[in-house]
């Protein structure tokens, strides 16, 4: 031994400088902290504990209110556009700060983690109707309706649902029936116009970071339409749901508002659908073949209960006024339309529910 620097492993052994060996520690623990996050999404992937990402705020500015005589005078792109301008970025998925490009792969393999959820659509039969003097006196009291409701949702495992005729009371009860376990938008932030209408999702399983709504002409004036966009906790993806009613054929016809409404609601499909994440409309759109060949063949939305348009537009059979329409990149399975005992005791509609699984 004759030199006076060399380690325990002589010459060959490699030689750090203090600042060299600050600078790996450095580096190893970032490359530690990204593989943890990584190892943690995949274990959720795979079933193992639930990775809660947290949530982006919420941009939910007051939706716009577009009178009838100005509702008249724009396209239905201006509309659109009016009603989803301030709907803010996608909420990226959340990492630790250090090493940009393991972060990036880190995010990456976390948002494409595979999720599942129970998507639903339910006119539920407005409690004016059941009233004294109503015109469907047959059913029971909008209240006592509105309690077999959550239990039925809850029997379906429901994790979404639009609600179309839902009136105040009716909402209250859900609220109670539910335990309080669901959000709603827009409950009554938007007066009686927006309350009949109202989306609920599970607020353990997802948050919402966009609320707002679009304006279609209905029944001789306007309403507004709900739009929320809901952040998976689990995975931190996200997704669009337009809850949609549409005005009813009745005795004087409603043809034109329905078709203008048709396409004020196509045009926010391709809107939402430049975020680049699935896209859902649900709900009552009073319409069979109809509704059904111009939404698929206008957006690239299907339904969940099949169909085709493609060399020609095939509706699927049966089907009912009431629809649930998700983008391409959505896969629908165990699709109910449900027109049992249950439901004939609560509403004069079938109600309709599925799994939506995101690839």
């Amino acid at each position: 031994m004759t030199g006076t620097d060399e380690g325990p492993g002589g010459d060959d052994a490699p030689r750090f400088s203090p600042e060299r060996l600050s600078a790996l520690a450095t580096v190893g623990g970032v490359v530690a902290i990204v593989l943890v996050v990584v190892a943690a999404n995949l274990l959720g992937r795979l079933g193992g504990d639930e990775v809660v990402v947290p949530p982006a705020a919420a941009s939910s500015p007051e939706p716009r209110r577009i009178p009838a005589d100005q509702l008249a005078t724009m396209d239905a792109e201006e509309i659109a556009e009016a009603g989803l301008e301030d709907r803010g970025a996608i909420a990226p998925q959340r990492v630790p700060t250090g090493a940009q490009s393991l972060a990036r792969a880190a995010e990456k393999a976390a948002g494409d983690q595979p999720y599942s959820f129970r998507l639903t659509t339910f006119n539920i039969l407005g409690s004016q109707h059941s009233a004294p003097g109503g015109a469907a006196q047959r059913f029971a009291p909008g209240r006592i309706r509105t309690e077999w409701a959550a239990n039925l949702i809850g029997a379906y495992g429901s994790d979404i649902v639009g609600f179309q005729e839902i009136q105040a009371d009716q909402l209250a009860t859900m609220n109670r029936a539910t335990g309080g376990r669901f959000e709603f938008w827009p409950g009554t932030s938007m007066g009686g116009r927006g309350v009949p209408q109202n989306l609920m999702w599970r607020s353990s399983v997802w948050t919402a970071t966009f609320k707002g709504s679009i304006t279609i002409p209905f029944m001789g004036s306007t309403r507004p339409q709900p739009v929320v966009r809901l952040q998976h906790l689990a995975t931190g993806r996200e997704i669009y749901v337009m809850n949609v009613h549409n005005s009813p054929r009745d005795r004087h016809g409603r043809e034109d508002e329905r078709d203008r409404a048709t396409e004020i609601e196509i045009a926010a499909i391709k809107e939402l659908r430049k975020d680049g994440i699935p896209v859902f409309a649900i709900g009552d759109f009073n319409e069979h073949d109809e509704i059904f060949c111009r939404m698929t063949s206008r957006t690239d939305l299907r339904a969940a209960n099949g169909g085709s348009n493609s060399g020609g537009c095939r509706p699927p059979r049966p089907m009912r006024v009431d629809w649930i329409f998700g983008s391409s990149d959505v896969v629908f399975s165990r699709f109910l339309m449900d027109t049992g005992p249950q439901v004939r005791r609560i509403t004069d509609h079938a109600v309709l529910s599925t799994t939506v699984s995101v690839p």
